[in-house]
């Protein structure tokens, strides 16, 4: 399970006792910034104070821009599920998640959370073909973004990983076989190295240094 510390942040004073919401309230807000009317009108309908969660990173996967959003969990309102609370994933100032008890959706028949979530749309734009190449990472662009995205077999269960890479980075792996197997072997063995079993927050920082080193920097 995702550790996380919490940081208090009541930037609005509580509104009223939480009730069912239309479905449509919610799905308005995904994707909105969190001073637009949609978004207020979904904070308000969760009691209107939050504190803020940090997540801290997981050694199952890593994500650049999971690790860029914060949870707003609201204590007025009914948990989500019996293991996080009814929250909002933020980043960038925007809602990118929401995850909610399903008492709090208006016409919700189920037990379990209602989940909202802006996808994120990866295009695999080059991975190594060959019987020499299973389980080689992909080069996946996410709008301007180029990552690497890597899977990596770690006994019981697969991790999941994706590293930012530079467009010339992207450039210098897909040309140079040699130097693509070579990034992939040391990002493996990072990704299965006591240190960063002990400390997942060490993982982005020493894979873009064995990236920068073997690729450059721009």
């Amino acid at each position: 399970m995702t550790k996380a510390k919490r940081t208090k942040a009541n930037r609005r004073k509580p509104k009223r006792t939480t009730a069912a919401t239309p479905y449509e309230t919610f799905a308005n807000a995904l994707g909105k910034p969190i001073d637009s009317v949609e978004a207020q009108t979904v904070i308000d309908a969760l009691g209107g104070v939050w504190e803020v969660r940090h997540l801290e990173p997981s050694a199952a996967r890593y994500d650049p821009d999971t690790a860029r959003t914060v949870a707003w969990d609201f204590p007025s309102a009914p948990p989500a599920n019996n293991y996080t609370a009814t929250h909002l994933g933020i980043r960038d100032d925007t809602i990118v998640w929401l995850t909610l008890s399903p008492a709090l959706v208006d016409g919700s028949i189920s037990d379990r959370a209602v989940a909202f979530r802006l996808p994120n749309v990866d295009e695999e734009i080059f991975r190594p073909q060959g019987r020499d190449w299973n389980w080689a990472p992909a080069i996946v662009r996410r709008g301007a973004a180029y990552l690497l995205n890597l899977d990596v077999g770690q006994g019981h269960w697969d991790g999941s990983y994706k590293f930012p890479l530079t467009p010339r980075q992207a450039e210098s792996l897909q040309a140079d076989s040699l130097l693509y197997r070579e990034v992939w072997e040391r990002l493996v063995r990072i990704c299965q190295s006591r240190r960063f079993f002990d400390d997942p927050a060490t993982l982005p920082d020493d894979a873009q240094a064995v990236i920068n080193a073997r690729c450059g920097r721009d």
